[in-house]
This record gives structure tokens, sequence and C-alpha cells, in this order.
């Protein structure tokens, strides 16, 4: 087991990897974005159980913002899932919903993960590996998790 902010960095690459195989594939489409919302809905609950731990190190705005984020990437999300691959509205949905994991991403990987790591000691990011582990995994749906 990995800690903490290994375990959201990996995903991290998962979700932009979906994201370029998204963009990229039109025949496996459906598929696609049927897996990216389990993926994403699944670690946006395994970043939710880190978030109150870090109480020191994030600031009640700067936590705040981060929920915002999440039900604006959440909502988007679903409003790919309610259009057809040759919908006009599903290229731009898509490219909003790119821009949004994006600079969710880039922050965390960039900024946030580093200020982490500076003030938790291992031990504590460990243990917060386990249960970010633990929810991300009990978030997932079983067929779509066999076959990532």
């Amino acid at each position: 087991m990995t800690d903490a902010l290994e375990i959201l960095a990996a995903q991290h690459a998962h979700i932009d990897g979906l994201l370029v195989a998204l963009r990229a594939s039109e025949a496996q489409r459906t598929l696609l974005v049927g897996e990216l919302a389990d993926y994403v809905t699944a670690h946006l609950a395994a970043e939710q159980v880190l978030y109150p731990q870090l109480s020191a190190t994030l600031s009640s705005v700067v936590h705040d913002e981060l929920l915002v984020e999440h039900r604006e990437i959440k909502r988007v999300l679903a409003n790919l899932l309610w259009l057809d691959a040759d919908d006009t509205r599903f290229e731009p949905t898509l490219e909003t919903l790119v821009i949004l994991l994006g600079g969710h991403i880039a922050w965390q990987d960039g900024q946030l993960f580093e200020s982490v790591a500076e003030g938790l000691p291992s031990t504590t990011l460990a243990a917060l590996g386990e249960m970010v582990h633990d929810e991300f995994e009990s978030m997932r749906c079983p067929d779509l998790a066999r076959a990532a």
C-alpha cells in the first residue's frame, strides 16, 4: 500500500488517460464515458475522505472551493452521461469536463500535494492511503472496476 498522495496522483494519471482515450475514440465513447464516470466519482469520494484530515494544511476557503469543484465536475459528468456520442452537445460538454478536471488535477498535483507531503508524517500519509484506497474501491461499480 502506498500513501494517500501517491494513490491520488496515480488516479489522476488514470483519469488523464481516460480523457485522452475518450477524445480519440469515437467508436468506444459510450463505454469510456461510463468508465470515466465511475472512476471520477469514486476518485472524488476518495479525495473527500482526505480533505478533513488536512485541516492544518487546507484552509476552510480552499476546502469549500474544492467541494464546489467536485460538484461542478459531477454535474458536467452527469450531463455527458445523458448525451449520445453523436449529439452536437457532446464535444463541448466533454471539453468543459476536460478543463475542469485538468485544472483540479493540476492544482492538486502541483501545489496541494506538495504542501501536504511537507506537513504530514509518512506514517499519517500511509494510514490515509489505506482510507483513500478503501473509499475508492467501495465506490467503484464492480463490473467497471474489473474492466479497468
